[in-house]
């Protein structure tokens, strides 16, 4: 699909350009009738919020806070203070067209002008996108369009345009800085370059950058005064660079990155179709297309139960979505499930604990103006879906009932080992109880300069040994395209669906694998429960065959031949095991890093299988049910 073959340029100037964008997108400050329609408990959650901004001692952003992401790997030092920055006018902007007042005028005025003395915009971790990446400091002259700069420059934008007559008032000088800014740092680098990779037009395939950044750019052009010329050329770039992405989607709408980045991802995309929707006044709109849909489709047949997402490659297993845009999602495409999703989790939208209110202005302006009208809708059923499959990603993921979280939950996956975010995990599955997690992917600790780096495998969440995969004779899956999957099958009933996949080619030819065939059952009826069969032909007989499972409960030996799993609500699933044919053993891995101990605590598990006797061909059967 392209979106060019649906929104011309002479569309966008017949519908767009020359027009005011003043009150169409978001109501503007003015509008007093539209922000005193906001419910009274998020005015004053917002307005409480930007009260502790007031007199505000702000970060200071040192050289040497950009340098420890160079000396020492850290992105915290820098990237927390300038999303502090993000986060304090996001708040403060929102309280101020609450109020309008001029009460949080001072403030805003503060974190503006430190923004615009900033050297740069771009987070050092992408510092890589300069001409000389090997510095460690930014060259001013060198202005880098990363995920960072764009926020920062959508963010300033709608600063400058929904408080255009009180910033006028303390001073023209104001938003004529914000506009050369945003000329310099932002719209002069966009027209200029064309080898940001995420922009399409090189030899790299683009990710949720492509949407993301394509969506900040898309802002600042609809809100700032440019020659309608030069306008018409940039909003051009930008239908041609969202082509590049849209182009390299599955037709089944799967995100190789995780349902953890749908929002980054589908959802900025659907910020690019809804800031244009919005422009046009519903006119310029593909909501209808199929991919449109499937994409939107996809973080719903990711969802588990309430937060718990499937989180293969760099997702969490707890995932933060923001709820009012699936549910804009699914509204713009008629889809009662998706907005369903949307409209289940917006129930736990709470200001005080949202973080990160700098990432996405245009997301929380949805949360806060849909908020009275999804609250007031009736009630949808969660939508739990019994059966899915994506050929394309080869993902499945299978529950016992439609609708329910209740009893097991598989899902597995197939692809390759150089996708977006990736793990060496071809063949690796989960498996959930009552919609609680039991054998799990672990997701990925913070980000540091090691994640995206050649060392990127060194990690231990990406190495296939700690995914539920086997280790043969001592190697592990490989990263690369290369590795990847084959054969993979699909076959479903009501009783029963089966995901078949041959994993030989997911491993280094001194692996000695000739075929290792892998099949995953889930059985419904009377007795439910999930078979794995192993089956595998290697060139030479050996007994260094290992088999891992990674689980967020305590493993015990049952009987002989079972290990029994039970959470802290005696949830509780048994392995069975072919005792005289593997050896079972238990490590406890000690979690320190904040992005895991919020999802799995201080303590994960993994179950390792061992071969005991040497086998050149052999097939073993694996079932996991509940007690």
């Amino acid at each position: 699909m392209k979106l060019t073959d649906f929104i011309t340029i002479s569309d966008v100037e017949n519908h767009i350009l020359g027009k005011s964008m003043e009150g169409r997108i978001f109501p503007a400050r003015d509008d007093r009738e539209a922000w005193a329609s906001v419910p009274e408990v998020l005015q004053q959650a917002w307005v409480t919020q930007a009260e502790s901004y007031l007199n505000y001692e702000w970060p200071v952003l040192r050289a040497t806070a950009f340098m420890a992401y160079f000396e020492e790997g850290s992105r915290k030092p820098y990237d927390s203070v300038e999303t502090e920055r993000r986060n304090a006018l996001c708040t403060l902007l929102i309280a101020e067209c609450i109020e309008a007042k001029g009460r949080f005028l001072r403030e805003i005025l503060n974190v503006v002008w430190l923004f615009c003395e900033q050297t740069t915009w771009c987070a050092p971790a992408h510092h890589y996108l300069s001409l000389r990446p090997e510095d460690v400091l930014s060259d001013l002259e060198e202005h880098l369009f990363d995920l960072s700069a764009g926020e920062t420059a959508a963010l300033l934008s709608w600063t400058s345009h929904l408080l255009k007559s009180p910033l006028d008032e303390t001073s023209p000088l104001i938003r004529a800085r914000i506009q050369v800014e945003l000329e310099r740092r932002i719209i002069a680098p966009y027209m200029k370059r064309n080898d940001f990779w995420w922009m399409g037009f090189g030899e790299r395939e683009v990710n949720n950058w492509n949407p993301w950044c394509n969506a900040n750019m898309l802002t600042v052009l609809m809100l700032q005064e440019l020659e309608p010329e030069r306008k018409a050329m940039i909003f051009d770039k930008v239908l041609r660079s969202l082509d590049r992405y849209l182009e390299v989607q599955f037709e089944d709408g799967g995100c190789d990155e995780g349902s953890s980045y749908w929002a980054r991802a589908a959802g900025m995309l659907l910020v690019n179709l809804e800031l244009l929707y919005r422009a046009s006044d519903g006119v310029l709109q593909v909501y209808d297309q199929p991919l449109i849909k499937k994409l939107g489709q996809f973080v719903y047949n990711m969802n588990i139960d309430g937060s718990y997402y499937v989180n293969f490659a760099d997702g969490s297993a707890i995932a933060s979505q923001d709820y009012s845009m699936i549910h804009l999602y699914g509204s713009r495409i008629q889809d009662d499930q998706l907005r369903a999703l949307g409209q289940i989790g917006f129930r736990t939208y709470q200001v005080s604990v949202r973080s990160g209110k700098g990432i996405s202005f245009f997301q929380e302006m949805i949360s806060l103006h849909s908020f009275a009208s999804i609250h007031a809708e009736a009630a949808l059923a969660p939508p739990l879906v019994q059966d899915m499959w994506l050929p394309n990603l080869q993902v499945m993921a299978a529950r016992e009932s439609e609708g329910s979280s209740h009893g097991l939950f598989v899902a597995i996956k197939g692809g390759h080992n150089d996708e977006s975010h990736n793990h060496n995990d071809i063949g690796h599955f989960v498996v959930y109880v009552h919609g609680k997690p039991f054998l799990i992917d672990i997701g990925v600790e913070t980000y540091t300069q090691k994640t995206f780096s050649p060392q990127r495998y060194e990690i231990w969440t990406m190495q296939s040994s700690y995914h539920s995969v086997p280790v043969i004779n001592g190697f592990e899956q490989k990263e690369g395209r290369s590795f990847h999957a084959e054969d993979v099958t699909y076959v479903h009933s009501e009783d029963a669906v089966r995901f078949g996949i041959e994993l030989a080619r997911a491993y280094p030819a001194e692996a000695g694998v000739l075929s290792w065939h892998r099949s995953l059952t889930l059985h419904r009826g009377l007795n439910p429960a999930i078979e794995l069969r192993e089956s595998c032909l290697l060139t030479e007989s050996t007994d260094q065959v290992l088999l891992h499972m990674m689980s967020s409960q305590l493993p015990q030996h049952q009987e002989q031949g079972q290990i029994r799993l039970q959470d802290h609500a005696n949830n509780q699933l048994v392995l069975f095991y072919e005792h005289e044919q593997w050896e079972a053993e238990f490590e406890h891995i000690t979690i320190t890093d904040e992005s895991l101990t919020r999802v799995w605590g201080d303590s994960l598990y993994r179950i390792q299988f061992k071969l005991r006797h040497a086998v050149q061909q052999g097939n073993w059967v694996f079932r996991m049910a509940e007690q």
